[in-house]
């Protein structure tokens, strides 16, 4: 696991370009405290942070492929690799070192950039041919690893996290407003963009290239789903997916260094224990939060999974008044966009506590995605049938609602049955967006009027897919890499732990994707093949409990120095000021920090997260001076 960095460039001058990115690499030093390397000729300046988790003396980059003209710096894990270097053996290849880095260059050389098509991981990589100057760099197909770059007329400037690209001062940081009101209402920018001018993200499953000095980005991976109908039972459903899941498992269990796994008490994070622990003579070491908040803590159900596993189990307690302004401006360094999400914060505890223990650590994430867990597609069900009824009965349905909901009746249940008639008058992928919105629109325009021009890029078969399958699209291409892969990637390598997810395993995920609706959700219960292939192993409370998640009170973690930074960044700052009102600012701070429950506004968690997306906005315009 490591960072790498590098600018490409025929009018920054060698001396310039060494300088810059020696810089830029110390920047994620976090990423890969074990040792560096460094490429530089008349056309690229390269490097890399290493964290040793493979072939742990013969792995330093950049690694060359056989043919001596061909050199590599790479970011992740390749699961699949002894399979690749025997086969590259067979063809006459010759190894210097165990490591999957070498494994891939060469396959290079073989191949050329289609080999992508053969990686089983997480992976971002930067590939140049130092006689032909040609560049290929790519990303895994869910983005679990990052690569961020700046990129106008004939150079290019990419690092693995964004305070690295910042840093570099060769470019102006203006902020891309296009973008700012697609920011508030989704909390992130969709890829290839980001919140800054001329600064991109390299979306999953693509790679880019750059021959004759032209630059060429293309898709190597889609998603798509192809029911196979010939699964007609949960048992056929079951017995297809378990040898993808458990060699899932077995193959990101390889590691030169210490492993453990999160164990949250959820299904997902107890499967991949509980089948860790089946393909392990030793006790797995396991590792959860305890939060002290009723309805979030799941400490007691991951304890009942540790007892029943025989694991070498962890718990680690997070204060309710553990907030501090150096966790806020952590989370923003190392993500380098404001960042809503505050589950950033316990993960940030987690892993700076399991990486004293261990190195790699695997865990859940992807679960919900790819067998269908999230009760909001039970949410978006209900949203398609409201749609079927008659416009103008949805609209004297609205008048009703809006007089109850101003005489306070069951103000909550008025506002979401409210919302829920208003969200169904959009189209299928719009429903989506505001189902999930932390702004949505009609609020955003109380305190920012410019419109976006941005379009998302909607695949022609996304009009094919079940209704299911739209919202487990819009979960698996948007929040997961975009929000849940951004949180486990930036908080573990800030502490240099690796963090795996075997549930995000390309066969196995492709696998999922064909199995029919009904054996994945039915009655409103979700991952109904992992609670079959589960069922006689894991503890009965694991399976039948509320869905928590792994979101914080925030609420409760309005201290002193919580309220002190709002009112500093948003009250006292004229950072917003250019873009939004600054009396409607002033309301989403008085209600994030005053009101502490559900009611007729909206959700605590609503609420507390608007107000926090708004600090984070300002914060990160200042850290990184963004114009």
């Amino acid at each position: 696991m490591c960072g790498i960095t590098g600018i490409i460039s025929s009018t920054i001058s060698k001396e310039v370009r060494d300088r810059v990115v020696l810089k830029m690499n110390q920047d994620i030093h976090h990423r890969g405290p074990d040792e560096d390397g460094f490429f530089s000729d008349a056309r690229v300046s390269l490097a890399m942070k290493r964290l040793s988790i493979i072939d742990l003396t013969t792995g330093k980059q950049p690694i060359y492929a056989n043919d001596g003209k061909t050199l590599i710096f790479f970011n992740g894990e390749i699961y699949n690799y002894h399979k690749l270097r025997d086969e590259l053996i067979t063809a006459g290849f010759i190894f210097e070192t165990n490591s999957d880095t070498e494994v891939i260059v060469n396959l290079f050389q073989r191949d050329g950039i289609a080999m992508i098509a053969k990686l089983r991981g997480m992976f971002a990589f930067c590939i140049y041919n130092i006689e032909n100057h040609n560049v290929y760099i790519g990303r895994d197909r869910f983005g679990e690893k990052p690569l961020f770059y700046y990129h106008k007329d004939e150079t290019i400037i990419f690092a693995s996290e964004l305070a690295s690209l910042f840093n570099t001062d060769l470019f102006p940081k203006k902020i891309n407003e296009d973008f700012l009101r697609v920011f508030l209402n989704r909390s992130f920018v969709p890829d290839p963009f980001t919140l800054v001018e001329n600064v991109y993200s390299l979306a999953p499953g693509n790679y880019f290239s750059i021959v004759n000095g032209k630059m060429t980005i293309e898709t190597y991976y889609k998603v798509s789903y192809q029911t196979d109908y010939s699964i007609k039972s949960i048992h056929d459903a079951s017995e297809y997916i378990y040898p993808f899941l458990n060699n899932a498992v077995k193959r990101q269990m390889v590691a030169d260094v210490p492993y453990g796994a999160f164990l949250s008490g959820g299904i997902d994070s107890s499967s991949i224990v509980a089948l860790m622990q089946q393909n392990s003579m030793d006790p797995i070491k396991t590792f959860t939060v305890k939060f002290n908040t009723k309805g979030y803590d799941e400490s007691k159900i991951a304890r009942q999974v540790a007892d029943r596993l025989h694991t070498n189990h962890h718990e680690i307690e997070l204060e309710n008044s553990g907030f501090s302004k150096e966790i806020f401006w952590k989370i923003i360094r190392h993500v380098g966009t404001p960042f809503p999400d505050s589950s950033a914060i316990p993960t940030d505890r987690v892993t700076s506590e399991i990486v004293k223990h261990v190195k790699v650590a695997l865990s859940g994430d992807g679960g919900d995605e790819i067998f269908g867990g999230y009760n909001v597609f039970d949410w978006y069900q209900k949203l398609q049938r409201i749609k079927q009824a008659p416009r103008t009965i949805s609209t004297i349905a609205v008048g009703i609602l809006t007089i109850a909901e101003k005489s306070n009746i069951a103000a909550n249940k008025i506002r979401q049955f409210k919302k829920a008639i208003q969200i169904s008058k959009l189209d299928d992928f719009e429903m989506l967006i505001e189902m999930h919105a932390l702004f949505q629109q009609k609020e955003i325009n109380q305190f920012y009027k410019r419109p976006s021009a941005f379009k998302d890029n909607i695949p022609a078969e996304f009009t094919r897919m079940s209704v299911l399958r739209k919202a487990m699209y819009y979960r698996l291409t948007y929040n997961l890499p975009l929000d849940m892969l951004v949180k486990v990637d930036r908080m573990s390598m800030s502490n240099s732990l690796e963090v795996r997810a075997p549930l995000l395993d390309h066969d196995l995920a492709e696998a999922s994707m064909k199995i029919p609706d009904h054996f994945m959700r039915k009655d409103g219960i979700g991952k109904l093949i992992l609670r079959n292939i589960m069922k006689d192993v894991l503890p009965y409370d694991v399976f039948n409990h509320p869905k928590s998640g792994f979101s914080i009170p925030l609420h409760d973690f309005q201290n002193k120095e919580f309220k002190e930074l709002a009112e500093e960044l948003i009250i006292n700052s004229d950072l917003l000021n250019p873009y939004f009102n600054k009396e409607a600012l002033k309301e989403i701070v008085y209600i994030g920090l005053n009101d502490k429950s559900t009611d007729g506004k909206g959700s605590v968690y609503r609420k507390t997260h608007q107000l926090w997306s708004l600090m984070m906005l300002a914060g990160w315009m200042q850290l990184f001076k963004i114009k």
